[in-house]
């Protein structure tokens, strides 16, 4: 595991690297810190107060799903496990990694495996409801502006087939030094665990569905503050957008961000939010504003994250290495 986070890692610093030389070559402003020191500051309060929201509204979830089901979570250890899942998201395609860091960081506070499993399956589940529920209003966001659908399209294509070709790239190589191996399949024995999981979903599903409901209330709500990230830090360079509208606009671009084949929705989050941002910006701030949104509504978390990994994981193995 350690390992393919790593390589996420390296991956993701790699994209992002790339992207933000692209959009500070095209995209930035000469008088850089003249137009840092514009910003409505009252408005990038509200950024940074939305991204507390956005963590907020993840340890809530992750806590009351858990007590539920009795597991019971300080709210401090809560923020630390939102701050790892988005490292965990940002190293891993699709965001997976945000679902599956959970089950390392809920075990070492305790607690049955089966339990933990099933918390993750609940917040994921919440989560992807908001995708649901939402799909109207991002396919009429989509069709109220072809050109955006276009170009937002072509850039999800276009990163979509160079990993593709990245990935076989990297695949041959391997192949070519001898380094692949065949991996066995291996047939585990944790039927009674899987058994137990699956009984644990169900009795939350016919007894805790108010619970199950303010989760997903919960995840709406975590959505919105990360969209409202943006808005909040756009309105500091340009007080005179309309926020709702920019919350609309932003929902194809959240769509192919949490979907895209690169850890993190890295490449794609910059790339898609030019054609997004460019109609309420002059060119020459897209560059300056995507870093700072991007940077603002994840990466800065996902260092964060990243260090309490890191801190977690040297605790454990000095701690299993005092037990031996």
């Amino acid at each position: 595991m350690i390992k393919r986070i790593l390589q996420g890692l390296l991956i993701t610093a790699f994209i992002i690297l790339l992207s933000f030389l692209y959009l500070a070559y095209h995209y930035f402003p000469k008088d850089v810190w003249e137009v840092l020191l514009a910003l409505d500051r009252k408005s990038l309060f509200l950024a940074f107060f939305f991204l507390l929201l956005f963590h907020t509204f993840d340890m809530l979830r992750v806590i009351i799903i858990a007590r539920s089901i009795g597991l019971y979570y300080p709210i401090h250890y809560g923020y630390l496990v939102s701050l790892v899942n988005t490292f965990g998201a940002t190293v891993t395609p699709a965001h997976l990694g945000g679902e599956f860091l959970p089950l390392y960081t809920l075990t070492r506070k305790g607690g049955e495996v089966y339990k933990i499993a099933t918390v993750v399956t609940l917040k994921g589940l919440s989560g992807l409801l908001f995708y649901l529920l939402f799909l109207p209003f991002t396919l009429k966001a989509l069709f109220s502006s072809p050109k955006l659908a276009k170009e937002l399209l072509a850039i999800v294509l276009a990163i979509l087939f160079l990993s593709l070709i990245l990935y076989f790239a990297y695949l041959f190589l391997k192949e070519r030094r001898g380094i692949v191996k065949r991996e066995k399949e291996l047939i585990s024995s944790f039927k009674r665990s899987f058994r137990r999981y699956v009984a644990t979903c169900r009795r939350f599903y016919r007894e805790h569905k108010v619970v199950f409901l303010l989760s997903v209330l919960l995840s709406i709500d975590l959505y919105l503050s990360f969209l409202a990230i943006g808005a909040a830090l756009l309105k500091a360079f340009n007080p005179s957008v309309s926020i709702v509208e920019v919350f609309i606009h932003q929902l194809p671009l959240l769509y192919a961000i949490f979907m895209s084949p690169t850890p993190g929705g890295s490449g794609v989050g910059e790339f898609g939010a030019i054609p997004v941002f460019s109609q309420y910006l002059p060119e020459e701030y897209l560059g300056l504003f995507i870093i700072l949104w991007r940077g603002l509504s994840q990466y800065l978390s996902a260092l964060i994250g990243g260090i309490i990994f890191l801190v977690f994981l040297l605790r454990d193995v000095a701690k299993y290495n005092q037990r031996r």
